[in-house]
């Protein structure tokens, strides 16, 4: 028989653990399909660890608590960021074991929002569960720490933020609410359920409202199913999408001035980018960092013979437009690289000219960047395998040969609800569709490829916004606005895809205008309820 005190770690660190490892499975993976409860589920293994209740707070330290959410990370990132190690070793070169071993150390950056939370709960006792008469309920208290735990998801910086509510995308286009209350409506009811059954099993409280109301949750989004476009009358393009495959080595090798591999590369995108076919194509697209030289977008703008030979006769013999990634000379002067080139999305015309350029804003750190601030420069000159990118500003509104207004967000960018939600808003025009440039080679045969897409559904859905998903190894396709994708190409395969994109005249959504504000005003609504049906049901005893 266990002793308590083995009771106690049992309940400390291993429930958690598997916890964090059944919360991944809620994520594509490549050895399993999804499992849709992983996520209430897993969450539910920690809350049932952590301390909530006086007593257990007077038992039990904050140090234990916080362990707690290590080992719940530490489940996670074993089971669903995998892939990391794989990108150490091909991104920043490190070896093996080294690789595996920093992997294991994002553990402790790969929640914060729950760390913040335990730390400020703690410290605020008076939210703890049998504390307060304004929170006499167990409704009231789960509706307080699901809407607390979906504020700390939402405005936490995370590095790769896979919410506890994106698990629901499984269900699309059956989710009519997401364009109103975006993800965070979803997060808000997954954690509520799961403190619900933490709720039974622990502390032997139905919260019978969670299940009303998830249930009713359910039914709505299902009998709402979304439409690819906001509007039946749709405009067409004709596109093109180029995934060259090209590998790391290939691709360093020609950034690094070697002829053999610059030719390589030029041909195939010559040889995919002019392939017949049956109808005039308006626009082709190549993925992100494509072009392997350093370009000067502000002769290219200027004057059509700056811009490559490759691409103006392209454009000459196939009579398109051409969107790809590349790099863009900066005003730096720095002697070491430190923020001279831009990772830059580049818009040319039919005749070779640029039409505009977009440069990423947010910057992959430890890749593209580190994030220690003024520090940066001086560390530039001893660490070689960091980019050091400059940042963009905003984001660009691009316009076809059709008129048709756009956007791009350049690889993980995309995946941060707020920060495209932002930057939609600070434009006068609302966008017909989005291009999301990409390189995802750096993970190998993993599941990221398959998570990054997954989690870049998010923000069509919550815009209304069909993504243009250009990969260079995959996975490149169309997602439009209910969630819907086009044919996927393959993972580590040389394909060329000609999609008749369809898109309409755009107005914002709910979320958009409002953001998370919504999720907040409906959870207060919901703890108005709870405590209404508390003072009703202490009436009439």
């Amino acid at each position: 028989m266990d002793t308590p005190f083995q009771n106690k770690w049992i309940t400390t660190i291993i429930l958690p653990l598997i916890g964090g490892m059944i919360y991944a499975s809620s994520f594509p993976m490549t050895f399993a399909p999804s499992f849709f409860f992983g996520t209430v589920i897993g969450m539910g293994l920690l809350f049932y660890a952590l301390a909530f209740s006086s007593k257990e707070i007077e038992d039990k330290s904050l140090w234990l608590d916080l362990v707690s959410v290590i080992a719940f990370s530490i489940g996670y990132n074993t089971l669903g960021y995998y892939w990391i190690p794989e990108t150490l070793k091909e991104f920043g070169q490190i070896p093996f074991p080294l690789n595996w071993s920093l992997g294991i150390f994002f553990s402790l950056i790969i929640c914060p929002h729950l760390l913040l939370f335990t730390i400020i709960h703690r410290m605020y006792r008076k939210l703890a569960v049998s504390s307060s008469s304004f929170v006499a309920s167990v409704s009231s208290r789960n509706i307080i720490y699901a809407l607390l735990l979906t504020l700390f998801e939402y405005f936490t910086p995370q590095q790769f933020p896979a919410h506890m509510g994106h698990s629901w995308m499984q269900l699309a286009p059956n989710l009519g609410l997401a364009p109103i209350f975006g993800a965070p409506i979803f997060s808000f009811i997954n954690f509520w359920l799961a403190l619900s059954l933490v709720s039974k099993v622990k502390f032997k409280r139905w919260d019978v409202l969670s299940f009303i109301v998830f249930s009713l949750f359910l039914i709505i989004n299902i009998s709402l199913p979304l439409s690819r476009t906001q509007r039946n009358e749709t405009i067409s393009h004709q596109v093109r999408l180029v995934q060259p495959n090209i590998g790391n080595f290939l691709k360093i090798s020609s950034e690094k001035g070697q002829g053999d591999a610059f030719s390589e590369i030029f041909n195939r995108y010559f040889r995919l980018s002019t392939k017949e076919s049956t109808k005039q194509i308006d626009l082709i697209v190549w993925p992100e960092t494509a072009y392997p030289r350093l370009l000067n977008s502000k002769n290219m703008s200027k004057d059509h013979r700056y811009s490559p030979k490759l691409i103006r006769d392209i454009m000459k013999n196939t009579g398109a437009e051409l969107f790809t990634g590349g790099y863009d000379r900066s005003d730096s002067k720095s002697k070491n690289y430190f923020m001279t080139e831009y990772n830059t999305a580049f818009h040319f015309s039919t005749d070779g000219t640029l039409k505009d350029k977009f440069h990423k804003i947010k910057l992959i750190p430890f890749g593209e960047g580190l994030p220690f601030g003024p520090f940066n420069q001086f560390l530039s000159k001893y660490i070689q395998n960091i980019s050091f990118f400059a940042n963009g500003e905003k984001l660009t509104l691009f316009r076809t040969n059709k008129n048709t207004p756009f956007v791009s967000a350049i690889c993980y960018e995309i995946l941060f609800s707020s920060f495209i939600r932002h930057h939609l808003n600070t434009l006068e025009i609302n966008p017909q569709f989005l291009i999301n440039l990409t390189n995802d080679s750096w993970y190998g045969m993993t599941a990221e490829p398959e998570q990054h897409l997954f989690l870049s559904k998010w923000r069509a859905l919550e815009f209304a916004l069909p993504i243009v998903r250009m990969t260079n190894t995959g996975i490149t396709s169309v997602i439009y606005a209910n969630g819907e994708e086009t044919k996927r190409s393959g993972l580590f395969v040389e394909e060329v895809q000609d999609i008749e994109l369809h898109t309409s005249v755009r107005e914002k959504t709910l979320f958009q205008k409002f953001g998370i504000l919504l999720t907040f005003i409906l959870g207060v609504i919901l703890l108005l309820l709870s405590m209404g049906i508390k003072k009703l049901r202490t009436s009439k005893n």
